[in-house]
């Protein structure tokens, strides 16, 4: 069994956290389902199996590839799974989804609102729906998530290098775990989190709002990266101020979980499955980059140039990495305990 880390979410958080997510009109927004709404038997044996829907949350860039793969290659409809990938705005919605029951499954950064939550249920000496089953994914240089600026302001010598941020506005998609993902690439340049201004602007939206000056610099994810730097409108700063972090990981709704444990423990079968896949060559597979074209709508030459998540097929979380994190946010005020979670 894979080793967990159990982080809950409490019934009180939930109920101050809840917010509707997903489109402008509040609806959830599914991004894909499985193929297929049963499983074929070999021939002259029992009917078809029928596949359990199982909701995930996911957002369509490249660190959700397992979900694509394991749903395109048919590793989640061999453990019985069919499953309906639904699209959320930021770590903290899809924590909270999950948490409530709306999704089985979700999957996003670990910010200070995860911490938070864990130790108001350790604290208040309640079981609450959430646990940390897997990573997401890791980072090695050249990182997913880089430093830019504006293109035009590196040319000109305005914004040069990381030092040259400080007082400036920085950008990063949504509070949470990018927050300290900010903080390792300022650190490569002798700044801190203080010592810049922060916003939050979506990925799509961070070289228009570079190029209108409304911003000085971002945290970009790919593929929306390589994208700008082919518009000539991005420039990286730093791209390898981190190497072995977990910034992300899968969870899932414990009560689900408590309820379907074939379903959950086939899930974790095929998203390991589909990471191994992915890891033995899958990112140069032209088959894989086709999926990943298919699931989120970038052209596979623009993701074969970006620069690749990583992940661990045996699934071992990255404690350290964790622990690293729970330091930084409380470092900055950001939780609302003393001490450190016992994560077991």
């Amino acid at each position: 069994m894979l080793k967990r880390l159990a982080l809950l979410l409490g019934a009180t958080a939930v109920a101050l956290a809840f917010v509707a997510c997903g489109d402008d009109d509040g609806s959830l927004t599914p991004l894909s389902t499985g193929t297929a709404g049963t499983l074929s038997t070999p021939a002259g044996t029992a009917t078809p199996r029928e596949l359990k829907q199982v909701t995930v949350g996911s957002i369509p860039i490249l660190i959700g590839a397992p979900f694509f793969v394991g749903i395109e290659k048919g590793y989640f409809a061999q453990e019985g799974l069919n499953l309906k990938l639904e699209r959320v705005s930021g770590d903290p919605d899809m924590l909270v989804q999950t948490a409530a029951g709306n999704f089985d499954i979700g999957s996003g950064g670990m910010g200070a609102g995860v911490f938070n939550a864990a130790a108001a249920a350790i604290q208040g000496g309640r079981e609450v729906p959430f646990e940390v089953v897997a990573p997401l994914h890791n980072e090695k240089p050249p990182v997913t998530t880089p430093l830019v600026v504006s293109k035009a302001r590196y040319d000109s010598g305005e914004l040069t290098k990381v030092s040259d941020l400080k007082g400036k506005k920085v950008s990063i998609k949504a509070r949470g775990g990018l927050e300290y993902w900010l903080q390792r690439a300022l650190q490569s340049g002798g700044l801190s989190f203080g010592d810049v201004t922060v916003v939050t602007v979506p990925f799509p939206d961070v070289a228009a709002a570079l190029k209108n000056k409304s911003i000085d610099a971002a945290m970009l994810g790919e593929p929306f990266t390589t994208l700008g730097e082919d518009n000539g409108l991005v420039q990286v700063l730093t791209e390898n101020f981190v190497n072995g972090e977990q910034p992300t990981a899968v969870y899932w709704n414990r009560d689900w979980a408590r309820k379907n444990p074939e379903l959950a423990a086939g899930f974790l079968r095929a998203y390991l499955k589909a990471v191994a896949d992915l890891e033995n060559g899958g990112w140069t597979d032209p088959a894989v980059i086709t999926i990943l074209e298919k699931y989120t709508q970038v052209p596979a030459d623009v993701i074969r140039r970006s620069a690749r998540p990583y992940n661990d097929p045996s699934g071992k979380l990255n404690l350290e990495s964790l622990r690293r994190q729970e330091e930084f946010f409380k470092a900055q005020g950001l939780l609302t305990y003393d001490g450190q979670l016992d994560y077991s």
